[in-house]
């Protein structure tokens, strides 16, 4: 796609910035540097209103570009009819009889122009924090969560559902990070300051998708593009990176190629992410990782230069990855089955987990298939699987949900279905009884009890108690055994 910059030309190069070139004749450029240069302060407000008159008259869409008016798109779906309850219906009339203006923003929009129930509902509005707050406290609305009011961030609770209000804002100053907000009632504003087009989409509650930069055709045609500038956005919170690659993997199509300006854009930006918290990157990498066009989306991350950034190796063996990801895809895994994969050894899994802090569920199932993948005995796989699990299950009875993932990270579609419904042999000897009956102490009774398990491994788990215990005393030499 192109379009036309007047008489003025705008030059823009991602490295070095902008060029202001006067030239006589009309000049064609690519939709991406237009949309960069439509950003550039330098442009006048006449210049761009000229550039889309003769753009108009090419018949040449802008579909990158900000409107001065927005493209308004009635809906009234059963979906949207839906998400009327009773508490929402009060907080409506609410706001109307107090003259401030509530619509839908975010993912809710998003899923309703795609004929698709919403999760969760956020809301946006030009009411200013203490205005609703002083507005819900007159009403009897029970309020909660008081540390979203700095932001401007209200949540309030009506007919047992909470609802959370965000005051509009600019963004007056940002590190990377963290942004200083000053409040604002002007919609669009608001809208230029967020990441990706189809997130700049807001929804009155009469049913109008009210959207100023082109996000409901992004959406349409399964685009994921940058409000305004990129790197200008990027560089507002460097989290923005992996949204991209997150909102890719849930709206681009199979055959939607990825904008080579835009990904070098972002390789010249992915040392921003150093600085970002940890547990942000671990967020936004599991949604990634639940979403689709996974080993797409990690070559171009790699490519990209990501991982060094967000604490996954370089040394990844991307071809491994993509064979374990395509022989488990259709098994449900957890999403630390994938990641694992792109981990060789136990050093990068902490590396990782000193970098972005795992759960306990999710550094335990990385640690317990990168324990064994090297081990596994595919001659007599399902002996060696039964005797991992029942050694593990001794210590641990939740590594039985690490044991699935590993065979999944395996593809190993027999013997998961063997193992869906087994039911795990328990070790029968306690250690009280034999110590009554040995005398044995301390480490000695960790000793003998191994040397014992390692005699009802042997039986195939089929020994008792008193038959593993039938021939011993206190004066039973242990190291025979």
């Amino acid at each position: 796609m192109i379009a036309i910059l007047n008489w003025k030309a705008y030059i823009c190069d991602s490295r070095r910035g902008f060029l202001l070139r006067d030239i006589d004749t009309p000049t064609l450029l690519p939709i991406s540097l237009y949309n960069k240069c439509l950003h550039h302060p330098s442009i006048s407000k006449q210049d761009l209103k000229l550039t889309r008159n003769m753009a108009t008259s090419h018949n040449i869409s802008l579909h990158c570009g900000d409107r001065d008016d927005p493209k308004i798109v009635q809906i009234g779906s059963s979906e949207f009819q839906g998400i009327f309850s009773k508490g929402l219906k009060i907080l409506h009339n609410l706001f109307s009889e107090n003259n401030y203006e509530l619509r839908l923003c975010g993912g809710a929009v998003r899923d309703l122009l795609q004929s698709k129930t919403p999760k969760d509902l956020d809301f946006a509005t030009t009411a200013t924090p203490d205005q609703m707050i002083s507005m819900f406290k007159k009403e009897g609305i029970r309020l909660i969560n008081e540390t979203g009011w700095g932001h401007g961030t209200v949540t309030c609770r009506l007919e047992e559902e909470n609802f959370e209000i965000t005051t509009l804002r600019i963004d007056r100053v940002t590190d990377g990070r963290h942004a200083t907000v000053e409040f604002t009632t002007d919609w669009k504003t608001d809208a230029s300051r967020r990441d990706l087009t189809i997130n700049a989409l807001f929804l009155t509650l009469e049913g109008q998708v009210i959207d100023y930069f082109n996000g409901i055709e992004d959406l349409k045609h399964r685009t994921v593009r940058f409000v305004g500038d990129a790197a200008r956005r990027i560089q507002e919170d460097y989290l923005r990176i992996l949204r991209f690659f997150r909102f890719y993997g849930r709206i681009a199509q199979t055959n939607t190629t990825v904008d080579q300006d835009l990904l070098q854009i972002i390789a010249d930006n992915v040392s921003g992410l150093k600085n970002v918290a940890g547990e942000r990157i671990q967020t936004e990498v599991r949604l990634i990782f639940e979403g689709n066009h996974i080993v797409t989306i990690v070559n171009l991350m790699h490519r990209c230069g990501l991982f060094p950034f967000i604490g996954l190796p370089e040394h990844a063996d991307l071809e491994k990855f993509a064979k374990i990801y395509n022989s488990a895809r259709h098994l449900n895994p957890h999403y630390m089955t994938y990641v694992s994969a792109l981990l060789p050894s136990l050093n990068d899994l902490n590396t990782y987990h000193q970098r972005v802090k795992f759960s306990n569920l999710e550094l335990n199932i990385a640690t317990f298939i990168l324990k064994n993948s090297l081990q596994a005995n595919i001659d007599i796989k399902l002996t060696w699987y039964t005797d991992l699990l029942v050694y593990n299950y001794r210590h641990d009875r939740l590594c039985a949900n690490y044991f699935m993932e590993f065979l999944k990270y395996n593809g190993d579609v027999e013997a998961i279905g063997y193992f869906t419904n087994f039911s795990v042999p328990l070790f029968p000897v306690k250690g009280n009884v034999l110590k009554e009956k040995t005398g044995l102490k301390g480490k000695e009774i960790g000793k003998a009890l191994n040397i014992l398990f390692k005699k009802w491994q042997d039986s195939r788990y089929i020994l008792t108690q008193d038959q593993l215990l039938e021939n011993v005393d206190e004066t039973t030499d242990w190291n025979s055994m």
